[in-house]
């Protein structure tokens, strides 16, 4: 097999690879090259030599890739080399089982340690996920999802082991959004809420990240004051709505002030917001949640959010591993 770096005709073959390899609930099939370009090619940190190919040498058929790249620095203003991530290692089925796959994952641990990574994680999840948004997750970057088939016991063996987990919870949107709650008449009288398009992202990474998107943000607004109280981000589910068969809304950044929080603001928000996304005939939202976060787990149950997935960021030590085979 031959392994190299990406080259500019490549991205009909990544598209091939993608669609027949790939067929979880957290990916969608792409319909153009035009996708890879959006979503990773035309990130300005974008490196080819942090897109690996496995090339058959008999037929020139690309067998599966590698796709690995950096996590942000603390103030979300640059590239931190030191916290290396591989976003996927994907591998057409016919040619599984022959250790393309796990030598595709030494080969991106080079990559990111040749450049300065002392910690590689497996599995793009926020605010780690340099590539992959918009293509694979659904709301935001869980990192690599349970439902994917074969992906746990792949990692168990190239020594990656499961660490933080984000919780996947969808409502449907096709029936009354009836939310009982005794606090809510105070805060409706309190509060606003109001819609917005952002026009400027919060850091240089979330502007590289969300790319071309343009979401919505919701704000809730103290009527006497003018002053922000809390928000959440929406944006429409795209690809993943045609994969669903549904018009879907993702929900992330839900935050309310520190001072203000545990007075039902996040339950109240949300309320409100399904209520507006069903008035715009969205038929479900999705919203992800770290596992180890009770009140964003009990809120989302509280409104009627099921969960559907969990994705899992798997951590490994840097370490010398064996080169790369020729």
């Amino acid at each position: 097999m031959l392994y190299r770096p990406f080259r500019n005709d490549d991205p009909p073959a990544l598209v091939e690879v993608w669609n027949e390899a790939l067929s979880g609930r957290g990916s969608y099939p792409l319909r153009l090259a035009g996708l890879i370009d959006r979503w990773i090619l035309s990130k300005p940190y974008f490196d080819r030599n942090g897109l690996i190919l496995a090339v058959d040498p008999d037929t020139k058929k690309v067998a599966g890739f590698a796709l690995a790249g950096f996590g942000p620095n603390e103030e979300r203003t640059a590239l931190d080399p030191t916290g290396g991530v591989i976003c996927c290692v994907i591998v057409r089925p016919e040619y599984r089982k022959r250790g393309i796959g796990r030598e595709l994952v030494k080969r991106a641990e080079v990559y990111l340690r040749e450049r300065g990574s002392e910690v590689i994680v497996f599995g793009a999840q926020r605010p780690f996920n340099p590539f992959l948004f918009g293509l694979y997750g659904g709301a935001n970057s869980p990192g690599i999802l349970e439902s994917e088939p074969d992906a746990d016991a792949f990692l168990n063996k190239v020594g990656y082991e499961k660490g933080e987990a984000h919780v996947t919870f969808q409502r449907r949107l096709d029936t009354p959004i009836h939310v009982a709650d005794a606090r809510f008449a105070g805060l409706r009288r309190r509060y606003d809420i109001q819609l917005i398009r952002p026009t400027v992202s919060s850091s240089w990474w979330e502007e590289c990240i969300w790319g071309t998107l343009e979401p919505t943000e919701f704000r809730i607004v103290d009527k006497m004051t003018g002053q922000p109280a809390g928000r959440a981000v929406h944006w429409d589910l795209e690809g993943f709505s045609w994969k669903w068969n549904m018009p879907s809304a993702g929900l992330f950044d839900v935050e309310i002030r520190a001072h203000l929080r545990k007075q039902g603001l996040a339950k109240f928000l949300l309320a409100s917001i399904l209520k507006l996304l069903q008035d715009q005939f969205f038929a479900m939202a999705e919203l992800q949640v770290w596992a180890d976060d009770p009140a964003g787990v009990g809120i989302c149950k509280s409104l009627g959010f099921e969960q559907v997935d969990t994705g899992y960021r798997y951590r490994a030590i840097a370490e010398p591993s064996d080169p790369p085979a020729s």
